[in-house]
């Protein structure tokens, strides 16, 4: 069956209305259709409004200023942050094209925003940052296949919010409503099948948040809106599927399948790299040229008395040269210096095809697992058994890939190991990262989502290794592995991820110490005893990642990073901030800094796994 790949907007406008679907169908690119107001009011700039709620939300989530953020809690003091660091550049340039009632209309509706968001706040108990409000904004879902169609839908969901009565809230703005309601309804239907397939297990309801500019919520429950996607999205999308199968319409944009790359389809750099360093009077020679999943490296040769860092000073240059959209990577090798340049399409590497990669498929550690596929085309793998990977360091901003590198560690450490040589002890404040494995039978307990639950799970696997050091000691082993090769194999490797630990350090220079104490000496005698820390922050501040918990973790995974200094912190020098995001990561692996693309766990892949998970329990 070939693949087809549609936004959440372009199949909505396909289910709402048929003449757009047949425009389609028949080979057309009709735009999406953009609702009008009701009445004869000014236009609305609903794009606009979505990008400045996404910027100052992830302001107040992310942004270097914690206290200032966490500071704000009435409409007024929101308003006018959001309104100074954001808004009123905006509405500068509306005015200036005069369209005053727009900019009129978008400044109202911002407003109602930030009253909502203070009501929102307030009703959260405990508030101790916006990320107790925010479990993700402006969310990517990327290739959700949709049933049995084999259609892939990608999209980005408004809000993902925790909410005191309902649990969590999936949310999308609307500042005017469609022709009709069911309009925005379908469309919330998608984004919420969306989810549902990335995260299995998440309960939520539907939240469709009117701004014209006074503030309307309709609620909608999981099971309407299942109903309304079974009844109205599910045909469309068969019959899309159908007119694809039968030679009547070609697929735009095909799903890679694979992790082999499409070289042919990158242009060629080679001649305007080299014209761009001349125009500086830096002379360089490329000498190769290699396609990765996520980018093209340029192999460059300098000429004599040519400094390296002066050609990585022109990486702004190259990016206006190049027409990317951010500066390339510059780094020395051996014997050449490397540029990264961005892929116009990057390549998935999908975790079922890594799973049969023979380097990793034929590795005799039961804990080894991909990093990912590095730009040689060679597989980056990592070891617990390791004392160079024995416990590991994760950083990376929203959308930079850091649960769905986490998601893949944990399928494959389950992939290889019975419930009976692994167990896993999972930490999620987020609630959102390990949705779907609350059953499984490798976990120690119920998945954690509070901080004295973090602390107990730490404290606990620190009196369990005192326990199997002793163990240890007294039948002659030298570290748990070779307990196991021994034929003694009740004692399970034990591995602990803590998926956002920034929450636990910053509550209190009690707890902040205790948690690192607690991290060092797991992280000093864990290895022998077969107990693996994994931590994960999308804050490495230095007030996070102190000193104690850098040193005591040796593997470091650095995905997309909001600033050099950051990346600085993870991995002890700049170029973080420069990747792409969505897998694209560097790492340390005691080797020097590497780069990869780690593998995607598609959802289907993932509700697999735990269906032959579920399966084989029953049948023991």
């Amino acid at each position: 069956m070939a693949a087809l790949k549609l936004s959440v907007t372009q199949l909505k406008c396909a289910v709402v209305d048929p003449q757009w679907r047949q425009r389609w169908l028949s080979g057309e690119n009709p735009p999406t259709m953009q609702w009008a107001p009701p009445g004869n009011g000014p236009p609305v700039k609903g794009k606009l409004f979505h990008k400045l709620v996404e910027d100052f939300t992830h302001w107040l989530c992310h942004g270097r200023d914690k206290k200032a953020a966490r500071d704000l809690a009435t409409p007024e003091a929101l308003w006018h942050e959001c309104y100074d660091r954001f808004v009123e550049v905006e509405l500068t340039k509306l005015v200036k094209a005069n369209r005053v009632e727009s900019a009129h209309h978008l400044s109202q509706c911002l407003q109602v925003y930030c009253v909502h968001l203070s009501e929102l706040r307030q009703a959260v108990p405990g508030f101790t940052d916006w990320q107790d409000l925010f479990l993700g904004q402006e969310l990517p879902i990327d290739g959700i296949t949709i049933g049995d169609a084999g259609l892939r839908v990608s999209g980005r969901v408004d809000a993902v919010r925790r909410d005191p009565q309902h649990g969590i809230v999936v949310v999308d703005y609307k500042l005017s409503r469609g022709a009709e309601v069911k309009h925005d309804l379908v469309q919330l239907a998608i984004y919420a099948y969306l989810l549902e397939a990335s995260k299995p297990g998440l309960h939520f309801i539907g939240l469709l948040e009117y701004y014209e500019p006074e503030f309307t919520p309709l609620e909608v429950s999981r099971g309407e809106l299942r109903d309304l996607f079974k009844s109205t999205v599910l045909p469309v999308a068969a019959e899309l599927m159908a007119q694809c199968d039968r030679g009547k319409i070609t697929p735009a944009v095909p799903s890679p399948e694979s992790t082999e790359s499409t070289e042919s389809t990158e242009p060629e750099l080679s001649d305007r790299i080299t014209e761009t360093f001349a125009a500086f009077n830096l002379n360089v020679q490329v000498i190769g040229r290699i396609t990765a999943p996520q980018l093209v490296r340029y192999r460059v040769q300098p000429a004599a008395g040519v400094k390296v860092v002066s050609l990585a000073n022109r990486a702004k240059d190259l990016q206006v040269s190049l027409a990317l959209s951010a500066p390339p990577r510059i780094e020395p090798g051996p014997g050449y210096v490397s540029i990264d340049v961005p892929k116009n399409e990057p390549d998935t590497v999908l975790w079922r095809n890594i799973q049969s990669d023979p380097n990793f498929k034929g590795h005799l550690s039961r804990m080894v697992f991909p990093i990912g596929l590095g730009v040689e085309g060679k597989l980056l793998l990592a070891d617990f058994a390791d004392p160079n990977t024995c416990h590991v360091l994760v950083a990376g901003s929203s959308g930079s890939g850091k649960s769905e590198f986490l998601k893949s560690m944990v399928a494959s450490l389950i992939k290889r190991n019975g419930p009976d040589s692994l167990r896993l002890t999972l930490i999620d404040p987020k609630v959102l990262t390990f949705s779907g494995l609350q059953t499984c039978s490798y976990l120690t307990g119920p998945i954690v989502s509070n901080l004295d639950g973090a602390v107990s799970c730490l404290e606990q696997a620190v009196k369990d290794m005192e326990n199997r050091y002793q163990q240890l000691s007294r039948e002659g082993f030298i570290n748990l592995g070779e307990r196991i090769n021994a034929g003694n194999t009740d004692l399970p490797f034990h591995v602990i991820v803590f998926d956002e630990f920034a929450d636990l350090v910053l509550a209190g220079k009690k707890e902040k110490k205790l948690f690192e104490n607690l991290v060092a000496r797991l992280a000093a005698k864990g290895r022998a005893a077969g107990i693996h820390l994994v931590l994960a922050t999308q804050r490495p501040d230095r007030s996070i990642v102190t000193g104690p918990i850098k040193a005591n973790l040796p593997l470091k995974v650095c995905l997309k990073v909001t600033s050099s200094a950051n990346s600085q912190i993870i991995l002890d020098e700049p170029g973080g901030e420069a990747l792409m995001g969505r897998g694209d990561l560097l790492c340390d692996r005691g080797k020097g800094i590497e780069r990869a693309q780690s593998p995607f766990l598609p959802p289907e892949d993932m509700r697999d796994l735990i269906k032959s998970l579920t399966s084989t329990t029953s049948a023991d």
